[in-house]
């Protein structure tokens, strides 16, 4: 064969290698990411914190009630945290259960992130090995990964607006910019902030009347947050995390967040930029140092709050992946940067990784704690199904019973808030030591809890199989 004829089946080989390396991040994301925490979803893994305060949202929210109560956690959804964007999800609940229509708004919205990059690609602006950084950095950051594995909340699904900011902002399109900036808005109360540091960095940059536009903006929205929204109902002061520790010392305080463990999950999260960092440092590239200002709100709460895991660090990722955009439109970067970079996701999410792959490999046994073995499963769906088709008076369950019951009026969780008083139950359901994830009590909280149960006056037991017990009565969650 001739080098002109052996030229064409080697570029076609080029392109096929070059789309499976784009594909592969979406692969091993979908497969060893939201597969397995799909799973355990579907076996009752996940507390209350916070899957079941987003169920039992999702499955109240509407328009004759856009602000439900939440029984279980005594509170208003949005007088918790303020976080309209679930409005978005809203509709999946039209067709699947409100469990099913959180977990598949979250997934979906944490894969559309990578989109506006793929466009870019599709467009000619970014290479594919650019394009499969960013992407890679986006879906298995140990941030993204941990934040997935701690589903759900609107604080990781701020990672699209994120990334349409970013663009927005380096591209000078102004109406997305605006648009993405209240979308990002109305994923947590915190992001008005990161609307004042845009502000100050389109100053810098010379936009003065947009500036002036989107400081308003993030103004009025942080007025409402902080000074009408109480009007509606008691809020949560989430500002106290901030300050917990100072009455102790300034000495104390600050050593508490620079502690090893917390420095290490900074460390953690920053490492994977470093191949990249050296790289445009020896090319001598330099980010837009006015865009990263929009990182220090995040930062400085998640500093004083000692918050890098579970949903905290995804926009942290988002941000920084957008920051490195302008970067890889102006060069495209060696093939070494894409392979330390895979290393170091691979070496970072090995504790992440070795629970998500024992899931995947055996399931009817992983986690301890709610094991998918056909009789256990059995028993939790009889249980759910008689309080689901029972639905007159409170029902006090365990944490991770809050999801399947969500659309059950007068739920509660055991450790979680509690109506004003000493509360009677008519309905108790927990599973059975050690079985079941009731954070943030213990096994032999939830044992004596039983024992008393059993031994109250007048209780009708239904079911106490060895998996779950659920007893009709008058019931208190005092041991």
């Amino acid at each position: 064969m001739t080098p002109t004829e052996a030229e064409p089946g080697a570029g076609r080989a080029r392109r096929v290698a070059g789309a499976l390396g784009l594909a592969l991040p979406f692969i091993v994301w979908g497969v060893l990411v939201v597969a397995p925490i799909w799973l355990q979803s579907a076996h009752g893994c996940f507390s209350h914190y916070d899957l079941g305060i987003y169920t039992q949202a999702l499955a109240r929210l509407s328009l004759d009630d856009p602000n439900p109560w939440l029984s279980a956690r005594q509170i208003r959804i949005f007088n918790d945290h303020f976080d309209p964007v679930l409005w978005l999800a809203r509709p999946l609940v039209e067709v699947m259960s409100p469990m099913w229509a959180a977990l598949v708004a979250e997934a979906f919205l944490v894969l559309l992130s990578t989109a506006p990059l793929l466009w870019l690609h599709v467009r000619g602006r970014l290479d594919r090995v650019s394009t499969a950084l960013l992407c890679m950095l986006l879906l298995l950051s140990p941030s993204t990964v941990d934040a997935v594995m701690f589903p759900v909340h609107p604080t990781t699904w701020s990672m699209l607006p994120f990334i349409l900011l970013g663009l927005a902002f380096h591209f000078r399109k102004h109406a997305l910019l605006v648009a993405s900036l209240v979308l990002l808005f109305a994923c947590k109360e915190e992001f008005p902030y990161v609307g004042i540091m845009l502000a100050v960095a389109l100053w810098l940059r010379g936009d003065r009347r947009l500036a002036m536009g989107v400081a308003l903006l993030a103004v009025a929205w942080l007025a409402f947050v902080i000074g009408v929204r109480p009007r509606f109902g008691p809020v949560v002061d989430y500002g106290e995390r901030l300050k917990r520790g100072l009455q102790e010392g300034l000495g104390p305080f600050l050593a508490e967040r620079f502690a090893p463990r917390q420095l290490s999950r900074v460390g953690t999260l920053l490492l994977l930029f470093l191949p990249f960092g050296i790289w445009a440092w020896r090319e001598r590239l330099k980010p837009d140092w006015k865009w990263l200002l929009v990182l220090l709100p995040m930062l400085g709460i998640r500093f004083l709050g000692m918050a890098w895991r579970h949903q905290y660090g995804a926009p942290v990722i988002a941000a920084l992946v957008v920051a490195m955009v302008p970067l890889l439109l102006a060069r495209r970067p060696p093939a070494w940067v894409l392979v330390l970079t895979s290393v170091l996701l691979i070496t970072t999410n090995e504790s992440n990784l070795k629970q998500l792959v024992r899931t995947l490999a055996s399931p009817s046994t992983y986690p301890s704690m709610c094991p998918g073995n056909e009789a256990r499963l059995a028993s939790v769906e009889r249980a759910v199904q008689f309080l689901s088709t029972h639905r007159e008076g409170r029902a006090l369950l365990g944490g991770n019973l809050v999801t399947p019951l969500a659309s059950r009026d007068e739920v509660y969780a055991v450790g979680s808030p509690q109506p004003e008083g000493r509360p009677v139950y008519d309905w108790v359901l927990v599973e059975v030591p050690p079985l079941g994830n009731i954070q943030p009590m213990t096994p032999e909280h939830i044992a004596a809890l039983i024992a008393r149960w059993r031994a109250t006056e007048g209780a009708e037991i239904v079911i106490d199989d060895g998996h779950v017990f659920l007893a009709r009565g008058r019931f208190t969650d005092m041991p």
